[in-house]
Parts: C-alpha cells; structure tokens; sequence
C-alpha cells in the first residue's frame, strides 16, 4: 500500500565523509553510511541561501526522484537529509563499483564534436547540441537497469531525459549533468549511459512564496512562466520544449512514441501524492509546482500528439 507519510529525513551528521567537492557555493561531501557498504557512497548538497531566501533544491531534487520514477525513468535515487545544522539532500552514487563514470564534456571533448567548447559559465554553450551527443552516444548502451520495453539504445533514453527536464522545468543539463559508465579493464563490458541526476534546478525551486501566489492567482500567468523555460546549457538555448522534441526526432521511432506515452499515463493523483509527501515545501511552493508540471504535460503532449 503506498505511503501518503512526508518523505522523511536523513541525519548524516555522523556519516563517514568519504570526498569533499569544492565547487560550487555550497558543501557538497560524498559520504558513507556507517555499518553499510563502505562502496555506496551518497552526495550531500545543501540548499542555498541567498538573501535571507532558503532555495528548494533539496525538495525539487527529491520530487523529481519520484517524477522520474512514475514516466520508468532511470535516476538517482534521492533522500532528504541534514548535515550539521545545514539543510540538503542526499543523492546516491549512480556508478557501479567496475566503472568509471565520465562526463559528457569528456565524451564531446573525446570525440572532437564539432562545434564543442566546454563552458562552465556564460550563456553560450558551443557544441552542446544535441545532435552531437547523439553522435557521442553512439554505440553506448542504455543505463544498467534500464526497464524500456524494447531494445533502445543509450541516446533513446536521453531524449527521455530531455523530455523529463521539459516536464518538470530543469533548465540546467549541462556537460556534467550527463556522464558515461566505462567500464575498468578488470571488469570489461559495454559502455553505458548513467541514468539521469542532478534534478535541483527545477520545479521552480527558487521562488519566493509571494510570487508563487501572484502567478496562480493571476490566469495565465503560469502558462507564460512555463513558456519562457529554456534550456539553458544546450547551444542556442532553445525552449525546453523545442528541445524535447527535438531529442524525440532524433530517436528511435520506438522512443519517439514510448516517452509521450509515459507522461500520457501519469495520473494527477499520483503527482500530487508525490508532491504532497514533499516536506520542507510551502503550500504556495507546491501549488506552483503542481501546476508548472500539469501545465508543461500538456504542452508537451500537445507538440508530440
């Protein structure tokens, strides 16, 4: 029977710190928890706080778990958590102990795409196209795991990772949010694509309850919201639906069909059982992002139909 219980949180004050990332504004530690398996390791990422606002990463990171899990999306699994007084999410380690897990920029850099220079800022991102990562996907096989009822290859699952981010307004897949699992030379097998992470910068994480209520208030105004969405890492910065279905046209006839129907199937009861069990999120937050997906479903539904 399925829970309707707030997610709860994980207190990894007492977890064994395993790396400590430095970039970025806020910690990131990669940590195990103790009497487990020393080799799982979990991502603690704190929310940010930026003029007295607390942002929602941690709470868009773990709904967009749950998200991903109801289109049969492979992603990571996420839990709430707490460390030290700082509030964050926990993201367990997509890579297989055998692997090495490279980032897209490594596989674009690889294969010399045309076009491609890695850009950590700015709003140009030449070459992150996603024609080419098609191309550098070639060859490569489907996440481990991976529950497509036919036989798709590793770029018919990304363009199911496009459609999500449309979905569920992620603006932010960039070369690092998308990696390869290569396998050690003690442990040969295909190369495969990591299943999709790194979810924070959506569901419109960032807003402040007032405007939240403002834009539902106001009829249409959410519909404009989501139509500004753009996909902001790719070249061009094409809106998050241009490039859904775009990643569609570039799939397998099979794909092309399989994620439309997936997010066909979603039912409305079971988004809001997922975002109701969301803590940490204000009423005004979680009507926004009730509204941005039932919105953003239809809207892809529309230009896939």
């Amino acid at each position: 029977m399925l829970s309707d219980d707030p997610f709860p949180s994980v207190d990894v004050v007492g977890w064994v710190i395993v790396e400590e990332e430095t970039s970025g504004a806020t910690p990131k530690l990669w940590l195990a928890e103790p009497d487990t398996d020393p080799e799982v390791h979990w991502l603690f990422k704190a929310v940010t706080v930026k003029d007295d606002h607390v942002h929602g990463e941690d709470w868009a990171e773990k709904a967009a778990s749950h998200l991903g899990a109801l289109l049969r999306l492979p992603c990571a699994t996420v839990e709430l958590a707490r460390w030290n007084a700082l509030d964050g999410c926990i993201s367990r380690n997509l890579r297989p102990q055998y692997c090495q897990m490279q980032p897209g920029r490594a596989q674009l850099e690889k294969y010399d795409a045309p076009g491609y220079v890695h850009r950590s800022k700015g709003k140009d991102h030449p070459g992150h196209t996603l024609s080419n990562i098609r191309a550098v996907l070639s060859g490569v096989l489907s996440p481990p795991d991976c529950a497509l009822p036919f036989d798709g290859s590793a770029f018919d699952v990304f363009a199911g990772y496009v459609v999500f981010d449309a979905w569920i307004a992620n603006q932010d897949r960039h070369d690092h949010n998308w990696s390869v699992l290569i396998p050690g030379t003690a442990t040969p097998g295909p190369t495969r694509l990591s299943g999709s992470y790194d979810h924070g910068s959506s569901l419109g994480f960032g807003m402040r309850d007032a405007r939240c209520e403002e834009m539902l208030a106001t009829e249409g105004s959410v519909e404009r919201w989501c139509g500004r969405g753009q996909a902001l890492r790719l070249e061009g910065r094409p809106s998050l639906i241009d490039a859904a279905q775009e990643a569609l046209e570039l799939a397998s006839p099979e794909a092309r069909a399989y994620w439309p129907g997936q997010l066909q199937r979603v039912r409305d009861s079971e988004v809001r059982r997922v975002m109701d069990r969301i803590p940490r999120m204000s009423d005004a937050q979680r009507s926004f992002a009730v509204k941005l997906l039932e919105v953003n479903r239809r809207r892809l539904l529309d230009v896939c139909a």
